[in-house]
């Protein structure tokens, strides 16, 4: 790596690490001014475990404007001390001038994108049972796990009906089961006091099972009776992670899966799974963009071109937040709506950065 090239990475990474650390510690103290008279009734583990989990949290809202701010900054500074100019005069075109910052954007882009997925889900999960309101037993209110009167359609179609059933003992009461394929008649239905999860499989106990065929019907009355055809894991039937800020791509393709079988709508979940690979790049446009509009600081001033710049993230914040709910409510395709921010500014950023790069 030339030693310019180090230069600039060692400038863009030291002012990322301390708009990090700044940003970080305001927010978190105004959250926590803001949230005094809740935190002062907790116990005060309660509180940090709060913080811990909303670190990345934060983490995740805050970059992008430490990107761009660290790459307003470390090129605003070069161009300031002429150190641009001295490069140029060097014959070291532009573009290999700010490729360093602009390969880190990517670098920081695919970090996150893994980040997103394997450690925010888990700490805005801990993070929610912390803050859910819990009634006088402990217990949390409006439970995910529990459910009364819940039906769930299986992964091969067959249909069960619970009075009651319990995500936490894997277990249902008053139990009715239809197997009806697709344009045919209904071929079974079993009803039963208990379905129960074990090693083994699903269970299900004092009931009668019934099989209809052409012109005949065969009960059989059982004490217990094992249900290979019910492969379904207890998860699929009720998940604790009800928001799809605590689920990873893998437990929203699940979810997914369920809701579409089950004649649900689940175009907020698929909204969000692909917003997830789109946020992630705001990080790179924000190096772009940064670096684009700090090259003629000498000319324009600092201050002016920092200005231009965080207008325009505010108003890509705006777009992605629109498109988000564009797809989410159906006037877009999930898609569509998860990309529209980027589809919009990303050509943006590029037409800054070749006007930038062609000084």
């Amino acid at each position: 790596m030339k030693i310019h090239s180090r230069h600039v990475i060692r400038g863009f990474l030291g002012l990322l690490l301390l708009c990090i650390c700044s940003i970080v510690a305001v927010f978190v103290v105004v959250d926590f001014v803001g949230n005094t008279k809740v935190w002062l009734a907790r116990p005060v583990e309660d509180v940090y475990r709060y913080y811990y989990d909303f670190l990345p949290h934060i983490l995740y809202l805050i970059l992008p404007i430490a990107v761009l701010l660290a790459a307003v900054f470390s090129v605003g500074n070069m161009s300031r001390h002429l150190e641009i100019v001295a490069l140029r005069a060097a014959g070291v075109s532009m573009a290999r001038i700010l490729s360093p910052i602009l390969i880190s954007g990517l670098v920081i882009s695919g970090c996150m994108f893994w980040f997103e997925d394997a450690v925010l889900p888990d700490a805005n999960h801990r993070r929610y049972q912390i803050n859910e309101p819990k009634s006088q037993d402990g217990n949390q209110g409006g439970d995910p796990l529990e459910k009364f009167n819940f039906l769930y359609t299986a992964s091969d179609g067959t249909i069960l009906y619970f009075d009651f059933y319990s995500g936490h003992k894997k277990t249902g009461q008053g139990i009715t089961v239809l197997s009806q394929p697709r344009q045919s008649p209904l071929e079974m239905r079993i009803d039963a006091r208990s379905l129960a999860w074990d090693s083994a499989g699903w269970v299900l106990r004092d009931g009668t099972r019934r099989t209809f065929g052409p012109g005949t019907l065969d009960a059989l009355t059982f004490k217990e009776l094992r249900f290979p055809e019910f492969r379904d894991l207890p998860k699929d039937l009720l998940d604790d992670r009800t928001f799809p800020e605590e689920m990873n791509i893998q437990e929203l393709d699940r979810r997914i899966a369920i809701l579409r079988r089950s004649g649900e709508s689940a175009r907020m979940l698929e909204t969000e799974r692909h917003f997830r690979f789109s946020s992630s790049l705001v990080n790179l446009f924000m190096a772009i963009i940064g670096t684009a509009m700090s090259v003629h600081t000498v000319k324009s001033g600092l201050a002016r071109n920092f200005g231009i710049a965080l207008l325009i993230t505010f108003l890509y914040y705006v777009a992605l937040r629109i498109g988000l709910v564009m797809g989410q409510n159906g006037t877009m395709s999930p898609a569509a709506g998860a990309w529209f921010g980027n589809m919009i500014f990303a050509p943006l950023g590029l037409l800054l950065f070749w006007k930038a790069a062609r000084v």
